[in-house]
């Protein structure tokens, strides 16, 4: 057990809740989905940053700060800001992958965006069994900030001890919000937006011809469903029994 200095990410998926909400018709999928992106997210961090944890549609990541806080904090926002870079990109190839599927999670990959939590402190990083737990009170404080009342679903929210360390974040709009924290009274956190044109948008193109094709094979699946002989070439993992004409539309 060992008390370090360290940099905390929290990075986590907007809009989780809802996308995993459907039943039968599209939670697998929902759920590969969430994980690809988090993979993506994932597979751009590098050292100085550790992944600690996966928590459901979140990851925790930490970098200890031996020698120059200053350096491993700019490198740590550099690395999350290509964060929603490589999750936008992966969505966006998600979105193009699956457009012939019609299931609700298919349809609505481009609704899923992603927020990050940068905070800096004293940490306790411990060994339970094969296990890395870190505790103290600065990881209840950004695993507190996960629940706040900012406004969105697209932003960098930085700790007062963060942002003094860095300052702006490039191409960000910055706005400074101040988040109840029970027992504690309030903390001011720096919010960074992105601009419009900052990140890499998700927009997937498609002719009238594709969509009618879309709509036609939504109908033959429909109506498949109701007799209860639905063939999933691709998505095996799907149930295949009938259901009602509310469940389908709602993706249920």
């Amino acid at each position: 057990m060992e008390l370090k200095n360290s940099v905390l990410v929290m990075v986590d998926i907007s809009g989780y809740t809802n996308f995993i909400r459907q039943q039968n018709l599209s939670l697998l999928h929902a759920e590969d989905i969430i994980t690809q992106l988090l993979e993506a997210v994932i597979d751009a961090a590098q050292y100085p940053l550790i992944l600690n944890k996966l928590e459901g549609d979140a990851a925790f990541l930490y970098a200890p700060s031996d020698g120059d806080p200053t350096a491993v904090t700019q490198d740590v926002l550099r690395q999350t800001m290509a964060f929603f870079t490589a999750f936008r990109r992966r969505a966006m190839q998600l979105s193009q992958d699956t457009a012939k599927c019609d299931c609700s999670a298919c349809t609505n990959i481009a609704r899923l965006k992603l927020k990050a939590f940068l905070h800096y402190g004293e940490i306790v990083i411990k060994k339970v069994r094969q296990f890395e737990e870190l505790a103290g009170e600065n990881v209840i404080l950004i695993h507190h900030l996960l629940k706040n009342t900012i406004p969105a679903d697209e932003y960098i929210v930085l700790t007062q001890p963060f942002y003094d360390l860095v300052g702006e974040v490039p191409d960000f709009r910055r706005q400074t919000h101040q988040e109840k924290r029970e027992g504690s009274g309030e903390i001011t956190v720096e919010v960074f937006y992105p601009n419009t044109d900052a990140l890499l948008p998700i927009r997937v193109e498609a002719s009238a011809a594709r969509w009618l094709g879309r709509k036609a094979s939504q109908m033959i699946r429909m109506v498949r469903h109701f007799l209860g002989t639905t063939q999933h070439k691709h998505f095996n993992h799907i149930p295949n029994h009938r259901v009602r004409l509310r469940e389908f539309l709602n993706g249920e």
